[in-house]
């Protein structure tokens, strides 16, 4: 398990995947890094058979919306062991960031 990194407002204390130079709600400048734990919960996925060119040979592969424990909802590429099927509302742990984004797994 790697470390989910987020940014927090100083200002309104809402939470953000994006270092932004400020905060997309309020506006506020100090907008600070902060380690999430990376576990949440499957809220939707859908497997990718046909990917973009950049993704090909990487197919089949899913792409999944996570609801992170601590109210973050995330876009990120999720694992599945084989032999194991995916379900909504299936606990998932966060692996490690990639060029393109996060990686979940089932938990």
């Amino acid at each position: 398990m790697g470390l989910f990194e987020a940014f927090v407002c100083d200002g309104c204390t809402r939470v953000s995947v994006r270092a932004d130079r400020c905060c997309r709600y309020c506006g506020a400048s100090a907008v600070l890094p902060v380690i999430l734990s990376g576990h949440g919960t499957l809220a939707s996925f859908t497997t990718i058979r046909v990917p973009p060119t950049v993704f090909q040979g990487q197919e089949p592969y899913n792409i999944a919306v996570i609801d992170l424990d601590e109210g973050l909802r995330v876009t990120a590429r999720l694992t599945v062991a084989e032999g194991r099927e995916a379900t909504i509302g299936d606990p998932v742990i966060f692996e490690e960031m990639r060029s393109y984004g996060p990686m979940f797994c089932l938990s």
